[in-house]
């Protein structure tokens, strides 16, 4: 099964990759794509974001790593994919995601499958990490080790 597994990722997060090995475990192929949300503002640019997802999954073959511009229920009719995936936190994310999963199926006709965040994930965020970085904490346990530098690096370049 080919699953698509989209979002903002500003940055990733450990329970994002949590989500994203669940998945690989399961699926044949999983595509993680960053797409742009035009009610968010960001702090990585998307090339940043590919790239940190990139670094994080780089020992899963089952992971590619893409961007979009357009809509995830075009991205996923247009590319063959059989299932989008998203990971949710709490209720609120619950709901939200509902919301998208009965949209994404009427536009593209493909399915969503919410995959709950494993315990001890639910408190982190893409948001926490973009309040860690402003405090100059280390992000140690919050994005995947592999791609850490790389956040902090690039934070440190648009932020000095």
């Amino acid at each position: 099964m080919k699953v698509l597994m989209p979002g903002s990722y500003d940055p990733c997060t450990v329970g994002h990759l949590a989500v994203i090995r669940a998945a690989a475990e399961r699926f044949r192929e999983v595509t993680v794509a960053v797409f742009i949300n035009p009610k968010k503002e960001g702090l990585f640019s998307y090339a940043e974001r590919v790239e940190f997802l990139r670094l994080a999954t780089a020992d899963l073959p089952r992971v590619t790593v893409a961007f979009s511009d357009g809509m995830v229920a075009d991205f996923a009719k247009d590319g063959g994919y059989d299932l989008i995936v998203k990971g949710i936190r709490n209720e609120e994310d619950r709901r939200y995601e509902t919301e998208m999963a009965t949209y994404n199926l009427e536009r593209g006709g493909v399915p969503t499958e919410l995959m709950p965040a494993r315990d001890g994930m639910c408190e982190v965020s893409s948001t926490a990490v973009r309040e860690a970085l402003a405090r100059g904490e280390a992000l140690r346990g919050l994005v995947p080790e592999a791609a850490r530098a790389a956040i902090l690096t690039a934070y440190a370049k648009g932020h000095s």
